[in-house]
């Protein structure tokens, strides 16, 4: 396993987790000191210009973006240097985080609930870790043509499930959502890694850069991450978020550890002993953050500030509309 991999993901999932905690900070500092009160999702929406600007003048909602998008570099340079099938659960888990970073903001103790659901994800996390062990290297010449192929398929089942959904409503409108969304950021994950090894071969930064600029990848992680990001913010209005997080961050794992195996040869341990402890890490993992996203707290917290184009789920800019749990 790479070490400094593992770390810089760490740190990538310490800093979208804090990011989005100081965010929703800032949004509910803005609303609690509104004179007028907190209005309704429509009003709210509508003066939506109205709202960003005066989120622009919170210093914390500032810092918050700006932790963000080092997050995403730690993200981009975690993936050059580790595995998919390491670097992508760890940031993936890394949003229970927010909750000692929110009780911190809110000066109070994590209640034992919310330390339990943290226990019990890490646990997960650290129970698949150790089982998965990719015995394989990293590969110095990705497979494109599996890339490209990858990418396809990825983006029809992507785009069969939102059709899918788009035909129903409440939870399983959001779960057809969610699971698309999941695969989106998924396939982001593999083609910014993808992108980021274009330039390993170059001699000189100048030439990496000019490789990575050029590379098809490259181009496509803003596409394929707003498409995210829309579906996303799809399932989040059709039902509460329990109903989509989840299964959406297990799909975003699952479809990333396959671009790392017929990509760049990412090998996972795969005998009985070690399957079994993937599958119990990744099933402790799937608990917890369904008793993440149970939590009216983080229900509020997700919808009503943004994230960056990764799997925890959303984009830095505009921040959403917040509705109350469902």
């Amino acid at each position: 396993m790479n070490v400094v991999g593992l770390l810089v993901a760490i740190l990538a999932a310490a800093g979208f987790a804090t990011s989005t905690s100081l965010q929703h900070h800032a949004n509910t500092t803005l609303t609690t000191s509104d004179p007028r009160g907190h209005r309704g999702p429509e009003e709210h929406h509508g003066r939506g210009e109205g709202h960003f600007a005066s989120l622009l003048r919170q210093p914390w909602w500032v810092v918050g973006q700006a932790i963000a998008l080092v997050a995403f570099a730690l993200h981009a340079w975690a993936l050059r240097v580790g595995l998919l099938v390491v670097v992508q659960p760890v940031v993936v888990s890394g949003i229970v985080l927010a909750v000692p970073i929110r009780a911190a903001l809110e000066r109070r103790l994590p209640h034992l609930g919310e330390l339990g659901t943290v226990a019990l994800t890490a646990t997960g996390l650290t129970a698949f870790l150790l089982a998965v062990h990719p015995t394989a290297p990293l590969a110095a010449h990705p497979a494109t043509g599996s890339a490209a192929v990858a990418t396809l398929v990825g983006a029809a089942a992507a785009l069969a499930a939102s059709r899918w959904a788009k035909g129903r409503s409440g939870i399983a409108q959001a779960t057809g959502y969610g699971a698309a969304s999941g695969v989106l950021f998924g396939l982001s994950a593999g083609l910014v890694k993808l992108a980021a090894t274009a330039g390993a071969t170059a001699t000189s930064f100048p030439a990496e850069l000019a490789a990575v600029l050029t590379a098809w990848p490259t181009w496509l992680v803003p596409l394929v991450g707003v498409a995210g990001v829309v579906l996303n913010q799809r399932a989040y209005r059709a039902a509460r978020l329990s109903a989509s997080m989840p299964l959406l961050n297990i799909i975003d794992v699952l479809v990333a550890i396959a671009f790392g195996i017929v990509v760049f040869s990412e090998t996972p341990a795969h005998r009985p002993l070690d399957l079994a402890g993937q599958g119990i890490g990744i099933t402790l993992m799937l608990i917890g953050l369904h008793r993440l996203a149970r939590d009216p707290g983080v229900d509020a917290e997700t919808q009503s500030c943004s994230l960056p184009t990764t799997s925890a789920g959303s984009a830095v800019g505009e921040p959403q509309r917040t509705r109350s749990a469902r």
